[in-house]
């Protein structure tokens, strides 16, 4: 394979940089260019010099050679470590490439890992997991799925089924054989065992989903209730504007927050109420939608208020996960945490003053730990990668198609197609049955230098 470059740290204003190279022959590129000990002499050492073009000397730096194959993409690698910023990172990666590198394509790296066998198809979605995690839990996620905890428990998965998919093609095909013949009994043990992990592992992909995209948190509320004050205060930022208007917000305002190590997408809503104005009422649709498809729902009441009608109907219809908010609690109050307890038990009613930051430590414990109760079998992998759980979808439906089978005792060649197909989809999973397109789509997401 050809020789490739690119640079895998960012461009921004920093202490180091980081280029990186792989290939057969790295070193007939990286040695004339490198000034200092040779590096050949001094395998996974860091060595110091210059890169030299000529009689330009580009930069100071650092460099180590990798030889295969006890490398990421298990070929020889050189990893060199230059001062931080734009142009020389740009300058060493241009001298590399007119010495004979290909600057390398987006998650090229780890498409060679893969295809050299070093890491599965979903040991390489969670490096871009790691790289793009929004917290610790969601770190945590991708670092299992790197540490090949999903690839083992589908490959079993696939075992099973390859065994199974053997028994039946003995049966079809040499029913003479003194090889008992299968049962539909031992067929139905297999699937059931099958669909039932399967049917685990899509349960949790809810929860592994909302980790590594952030789980999402609606703020709902009448006007002027102190909703964006809370998207403010919980965010550190001013988001949303803050006024003594009812209405202000009249669209959904969507921040990314990180609380105990957990990731979450706030929600600040339009206030939900009958309006004349279109355009208000059109950020009101978009509210409702909005915490409808929250993960948790945080509704604000405002304690200088009475309750009204359409505070009343919201209480009615939160769903489990759920907190009230009972906010402007330094006002002349008309409304007590009491008076809420009828609708929602006490502990999910947080007392706050957005203003005097009342209130605010409670409630960020309230939201984490309500997160906790997202459901989700500790024992299994949290898949949240969109291209995985549809191919456990996939699985999980051709295994019931070859249940279905079972139950309407069904000719083998039959049931045997639905078996292969689940194995295919499982397959595709972690990259052993993966087309050239589906390899081509996941490593076009991934960064320059992955």
């Amino acid at each position: 394979m050809d020789v490739i470059v690119a640079v895998a740290s960012s461009y921004v204003e920093a202490a180091i940089g980081v280029i990186r190279l792989s290939g057969k022959g790295v070193m007939d590129i990286v040695a004339p260019l490198f000034r200092g000990s040779d590096l050949r002499q001094k395998p996974r050492e860091l060595v110091y010099g210059h890169i030299v073009e000529g009689e330009r000397v580009i930069d100071e730096i650092m460099a180590v050679y990798l030889p295969s194959p006890k490398t990421y993409t298990t070929e020889d690698m050189v990893e060199i470590f230059c001062h931080g910023g734009r142009v020389a990172l740009e300058e060493i990666t241009s001298a590399m490439v007119r010495a004979g590198a290909r600057p390398a394509r987006p998650g090229e790296f780890s498409e060679r890992a893969f295809l050299n066998g070093r890491i599965d198809l979903s040991q390489a979605e969670a490096v871009m997991d790691l790289v793009s995690s929004k917290g610790r839990k969601s770190y945590e996620v991708a670092l299992a799925h790197l540490a090949g905890d999903t690839k083992q428990l589908i490959s079993d998965m696939r075992y099973d089924l390859l065994h199974l998919m053997a028994r039946l093609t003995l049966s079809i095909d040499y029913p003479e054989e003194d090889e008992p013949e299968i049962t539909y009994g031992e067929i139905e043990q297999t699937m059931d065992q099958t669909i039932s992990l399967l049917e685990r592992l899509l349960k949790n992909s809810d929860k592994g989903k909302s980790l590594l995209e952030g789980i999402k948190l609606a703020i709902i509320g009448r006007p002027n209730v102190g909703k964006s004050s809370l998207l403010n205060r919980l965010s550190g930022l001013d988001r949303a504007i803050v006024t003594d208007i009812p209405g202000t917000t009249r669209d959904t305002i969507e921040q990314a927050i990180t609380l105990d190590g957990i990731p979450f997408v706030l929600i600040d809503t339009a206030g939900i109420r009958e309006s004349a104005d279109v355009i208000e009422q059109m950020g009101v649709e978009r509210s409702i939608k909005a915490m409808e498809q929250a993960d948790i729902t945080v509704l604000v009441l405002s304690a200088d208020d009475p309750l009204e009608e359409e505070d009343i109907y919201r209480l009615r219809r939160l769903p489990e996960k759920s907190l009230v908010v009972l906010n402007k609690i330094d006002r002349e109050p008309k409304l007590h945490p009491a008076d809420l307890h009828e609708y929602i038990p006490a502990e999910r009613v947080i007392a706050t003053s957005m203003t005097e930051a009342i209130g605010l430590a409670e409630l960020e414990d309230k939201i984490v730990e309500q997160s906790f109760g997202l459901g989700g079998d500790d024992t299994l992998p949290l898949i949240g990668n969109i291209r995985q759980i549809h191919e456990l979808s996939e699985a999980l439906k051709s295994a019931r198609d070859a249940r279905a089978g079972i139950d309407r005792q069904e000719a083998y060649d039959y049931i045997e197609v639905d078996v292969r197909n689940a194995y295919e989809h499982l397959g595709r999973l972690i990259g052993e049955e993966a087309s050239g397109d589906i390899l081509q789509e996941v490593f076009a997401n991934f960064c320059v230098g992955k």
